[in-house]
């Protein structure tokens, strides 16, 4: 059994390049959101839609955000915030679509253990009608070194969409969001297409091609408070005292841990 979790499926706005919208989420969006209050973890996912594997529709997803809540009543942060009003205004900047499902910690499901910073990893995006539990339990025996499965039953996403769409209902309905990890990326790409296949082209493949942790036990990253451009240029300098608590609580006071 996981813990309460909230994922967001994020569309980049058209207007702007991949380059920029990958640029923009992580060090302004998400350092805006690493501040939310009430984040144990948040861990910000640069995907592509994995078009080769057959499927017969995939959603222009490029961002999958996974958030965790040490308890359900930490995530009354994500809604009533002072940073919340802001994230919204943002949201029209960079992100076409936004869906955020809020999952309550039975509707997540671990299956393995992995040093999931270490391994490749996809995400698979069902439709309602199918079974979750059981694609899950096809890839862990297929060779994924580590599943979470994500239940989407009951978490409507309308009503956190702030961006320019507005489906009213009429969209796709997604019943599962399932993300693996595999030491072999070879084998991953066939098993995932043999799985997209025996969902008859229903279920969409995610390759992750970057990660960013921006909060961890319940405290910003260093990226995630001064944005992945400062953390290369305080490396670059060998600034070793830009990464000092004093340092950081000086600029951004008790968040900074």
């Amino acid at each position: 059994m996981g813990v309460p979790t909230t994922i967001a499926l994020l569309e980049r706005k058209p207007s702007i390049s991949r380059d920029l919208f990958c640029r923009y989420w992580r060090d302004v969006h998400g350092v805006m959101a690493a501040r939310i209050p009430g984040f144990e973890t948040y861990t910000q996912h640069h995907v592509t839609p994995h078009v080769a594997m057959g499927s017969q529709v995939v959603e222009s997803f490029e961002g999958i955000a996974v958030v965790t809540f040490a308890a359900l009543d930490d995530r009354e942060g994500l809604i009533s915030s002072e940073v919340t009003k802001h994230i919204h205004r943002d949201e029209q900047n960079v992100f076409r679509r936004a869906l955020l499902y809020n999952l309550d910690g039975p509707a997540t499901t671990i299956l393995g253990h992995a040093d999931r910073a270490a391994l490749e990893s996809h995400f698979l995006v069902l439709p309602q009608g199918l079974d979750g539990d059981v694609v899950a339990q096809r890839l862990l025996s297929a060779g994924a070194a580590m599943v979470a499965l994500h239940d989407l039953a009951g978490a409507d996403p309308a009503g956190w969409n702030d961006t320019d769409v507005d489906e009213g209902g009429a969209g796709r309905l997604f019943g599962a969001i399932i993300q693996c990890w595999w030491i072999d990326g070879v084998a991953a790409n066939a098993v995932l297409a043999d799985v997209v296949s025996a969902s008859e082209g229903q279920i969409a493949c995610y390759r992750t091609d970057a990660r960013y942790p921006m909060v961890d036990r319940g405290r910003p990253t260093l990226i995630g408070l001064r944005g992945l451009d400062v953390v290369r240029t305080i490396d670059e300098a060998q600034a070793a005292n830009q990464r000092e608590l004093d340092v950081l609580r000086a600029i951004y006071g008790s968040i900074a841990g």
